[in-house]
């Protein structure tokens, strides 16, 4: 066989066996993008609280070499922030189509969420920020986490239209993630899957994590009815394993906005919890991660300085809202330094 040929041969094989990689690269480190939306955006969000339904679209990359303006859909997803009526704009699907991404940032991409502004106000810009921080402050902990990538985004309603721009943020594909960590995404219903199915390192690190951003908005195991499992988070599983035989199931959490952490102005605590406000901790942890608990805390404890860097040094962060921020967390460091509060607030709390 030529030499030239084995090569070639080579490289599809590993291009077979590894074909997510080219969608990787979006997420990898780097500045925000520079995008602009052109949609029938009024119409979108007039309709938004009722209406899922994709319509047509451009995005243009402008801070390309050469901006490249793609045929993309959006349509309005959520449900709090597209139906509760506190915000004045939805948060976003894109839809790609695999063809024209080809050369972008896009590349291999179906489907992402954008994570938009809710309200024009900066003190709610803010808010969009810390969420964003909030997944940053998860990946570092752990690469079973959704990545994300921020952007400049301006959004217009027309080629007439000045429009309007703000902070927002791509959320990783579930698949990629998956993908990433040579795990399947678990498609189950709720309560499908039981809690001793759970892993129990990464139950108690994603449950600790929701103790930390003060999030009581969640569950690993279940949702609303009528909904796939599960609330504010997704599951993975070794490669073919099925809801009811998957074992070290592996929650992977998102959607921050109704934490401490974010404190939005529309959040609230979840019916029937014993706390007043969001800014109030208390642990959800699933009591099968117990034993973990330990060596998690300590993984928490090592990345101490790392995570707290990441608020400080948030441009986009004003000092107010950064001073807040790095209290929380402080706050959080101070309990789970005391060996008596990790008992009563922590193991003794669990589900």
């Amino acid at each position: 066989m030529a030499k030239g040929l084995l090569i070639g041969l080579v490289a599809l094989a590993w291009a077979a066996a590894f074909p997510a990689v080219a969608k990787t690269d979006l997420f990898e480190d780097g500045p925000p993008l520079k995008i602009t939306l052109q949609a029938p955006f009024g119409t979108l969000v007039r309709s938004a609280k009722t209406n899922t339904n994709p319509y047509p679209a451009t995005l243009t990359l402008a801070d390309a070499a050469e901006p490249k303006t793609l045929a993309i859909q959006v349509s309005a997803r959520g449900l709090t922030r597209r139906t509760g009526g506190y915000c004045a704009f939805p948060p976003l699907w894109l839809r790609f189509d695999k063809e024209t991404v080809r050369g972008t940032p896009f590349h291999g991409q179906k489907k992402l969420k954008l994570v938009t502004y809710c309200k024009p106000p900066a003190d709610y810009e803010q808010r969009i920020v810390l969420e964003y921080l909030a997944y940053r402050l998860y990946n570092v902990l752990t690469p079973l986490s959704f990545r994300v990538r921020a952007a400049e985004v301006t959004y217009r309603d027309g080629p007439k239209d000045a429009g309007l721009t703000r902070f927002g943020f791509l959320l990783e594909d579930i698949d990629d993630v998956a993908d990433r960590n040579g795990l399947d995404r678990l498609d189950a219903a709720s309560r499908q899957v039981a809690r001793t199915q759970l892993d129990p390192r990464a139950t108690a690190r994603a449950g600790l994590l929701e103790f930390m951003l003060g999030n009581l908005d969640w569950d690993f195991l279940a949702n609303a009815a009528g909904l796939d499992c599960c609330h504010n988070s997704r599951l993975l599983a070794a490669r073919g394993a099925a809801p009811a035989t998957a074992s070290a199931v592996v929650p992977v959490p998102y959607d921050w906005d109704y934490s401490g952490f974010v404190d939005s102005p529309y959040a609230g605590v979840p019916e029937g919890l014993p706390v007043d406000r969001v800014t109030q901790r208390l642990y959800r942890g699933y009591c099968v991660g117990n034993a973990e608990m330990p060596a998690v805390i300590e993984e928490f404890r090592a990345h101490r300085a790392e995570l707290e860097a990441i608020v400080s040094g948030e441009p986009r962060l004003n000092p107010n809202f950064k001073a807040k921020t790095l209290r929380f967390i402080a706050g959080f460091y101070d309990t789970i330094s005391d060996p008596d509060r990790v008992q009563r607030q922590i193991i003794a709390k669990c589900r």
